[in-house]
């Protein structure tokens, strides 16, 4: 279900019904398993979406669009990628972003078989990228091809840098290294081999980053122009402060991808689960999402800076 509000302060159900089974609610595991990612067109309005669904028992990926006639309610839906194999687990389709070319860009997790991740004919653990109607771009590094770049493992976050027009994810790693990566045409990044491989940054305990977004439309004041905001998710159900996530980091990266300066920015310090997952810049602030909460249900803060 999304829902969508409008300046009366009423909320409202734009789409609901997405998924074709009932979601376990089950962390880590079966429970990670929904409508994952979001964006919406410039130009049209029409919300995109990747969702697992199943199909005659298999778990698949997809990509779909919704319309709207009124902006507060979906009108109908069509798929613009699907049947890309997936898992009852992480390791899925994650984010989706439109690109400053105007073409979609499509995190694929490795489905937790690493051996794909390198197979050029198989689009797990790959950064596709394709037209908003789903076909494939002429200028793509492999002709006929949907992938950009491949060799990740779960490329969970994404965020475009206006400074150099240039898309970044979070990648998650294995029991050691979790990573930042700028993402460039035709590049490989290593997964199963190394979660290294192309990085510009990495945490060898690994912190579980989730989103991911740069600072650059005004929302924060001009010091923090062109900073690098992460949520690091940390320990499932993980009680009180942790040294494995639970916490927001600033990284401030110069031209040539150098971290110049890392901070935390936002630190959980009550009692509960609490674990940062969505982020996002928007009208007046920063807006996170926390999955548990202090309480075990999920809220989402906005952050003002001065």
């Amino acid at each position: 279900m999304y829902l969508s509000r409008r300046n009366d302060l009423k909320v409202h159900t734009f789409v609901e019904d997405l998924l074709n089974f009932e979601p376990s609610r089950k962390f880590p595991g079966s429970g990670e398993n929904g409508v994952i990612g979001i964006c919406v067109e410039p130009k049209s309005g029409n919300v995109i979406a990747s969702l697992v669904y199943e199909d005659k028992g298999a778990i698949k990926n997809k990509v779909i669009r919704i319309k709207s006639k009124n902006g507060l309610e979906a009108s109908s839906s069509e798929t613009i990628i699907d049947n890309i194999p997936s898992v009852r687990a992480a390791h899925q389709i994650q984010a989706i972003t439109i690109g400053f070319d105007g073409k979609l860009y499509v995190n694929v997790g490795d489905g937790m078989v690493s051996e794909t991740v390198q197979d050029d004919d198989d689009l797990r653990g790959k950064i596709l990228r394709m037209n908003l109607d789903g076909s494939i771009p002429k200028d793509n590094p492999n002709s006929g091809s949907f992938i950009f770049a491949k060799g990740f493992r779960n490329p969970f976050g994404a965020a475009w840098r206006k400074s150099n027009k240039s898309l970044y994810i979070s990648d998650n790693g294995p029991l050691s290294d979790d990573r930042l990566a700028k993402v460039e045409a035709g590049k490989n990044y290593g997964w199963p081999k190394s979660i290294r491989q192309n990085s510009i940054f990495w945490w060898q305990l690994t912190q579980a980053p989730t989103a991911i977004d740069f600072s650059q439309s005004g929302e924060f004041p001009g010091k923090f122009n062109d900073q690098l905001f992460v949520n690091l998710f940390g320990g499932v159900y993980a009680q009180g402060r942790s040294v494995k996530g639970k916490k927001m980091v600033k990284i401030q990266l110069d031209e040539n991808d150098k971290v110049v300066s890392y901070d935390e920015f936002v630190t959980y310090i009550g009692n509960g689960p609490a674990s940062p997952c969505g982020l996002s810049f928007g009208p007046g602030g920063l807006y996170f999402s926390d999955l548990f909460g202090e309480n075990g249900k999920g809220s989402i803060y906005k952050i003002k800076a001065r």
